[in-house]
Parts: C-alpha cells; sequence; structure tokens
C-alpha cells in the first residue's frame, strides 16, 4: 500500500494544527521516513516531524487523523519549537526523550 493517503492526511491534521501556516514534506534519506516541516506565514521553519516508515506500516489511513489528534502531535510540535519530533512505532520522542502514544 502507498503511503501516499497517509502523507496527505498527516498533510490535512497539520493545516487543521497550524492555520496560516504552510506546511512541506520531504524524505528524510536514511532514516526511511518522512519530514513534514510547518513553516510560519512569513515562510520561517517553526516545527519539524519526522513519521518513520514502520509507525505508518501499523496505521490505517482512516485512522491515523484520529491517532495523530489523540496523541496530541500539535502540542509535541509546539513545545518542541525548532527541535524535530520522531514518531516511530514505539512511541514520540523529543532531543533523546521518549513518550509513548
Amino acid at each position: 500500500m502507498s503511503n501516499i493517503a497517509k502523507f496527505d492526511a498527516i498533510r490535512l491534521y497539520l493545516r487543521q494544527q497550524f492555520p496560516q501556516h504552510h506546511i512541506t514534506d520531504f524524505p528524510e534519506g536514511t532514516s526511511r521516513a518522512q519530514v513534514f516541516r510547518v513553516d510560519g506565514p512569513h515562510g520561517h521553519p517553526l516545527h519539524y516531524v519526522v513519521i518513520g516508515f514502520d509507525f505508518l506500516l501499523e496505521q490505517t489511513t482512516e485512522d491515523l487523523p484520529q491517532i495523530l489528534l489523540s496523541s496530541e502531535l500539535g502540542n509535541k510540535l509546539k513545545e518542541a519549537g525548532a527541535s524535530p519530533v520522531m514518531v516511530s512505532k514505539t512511541g514520540f520522542s523529543t532531543k533523546g526523550s521518549t513518550a509513548t502514544a
């Protein structure tokens, strides 16, 4: 199954959490992940989330929006600032700390 629909669901979630912001994403070369970046209204990067493909494999496209909402990913990004939030099948981590969803 393609991750395209899952990427779309993540983009939609981020747009809802960060209205008036620009959302971009790109593959993260070596760690088998997709990086989503939230840019401020004036184009400067504010937040990063790195979604591991291992996490995506365990989620359905239909369940992904609710999982992101219940995990409070938007709040985690705001708390992390410009530090990337990593999402994998083992949970969420920022700057070496890990919190499971």
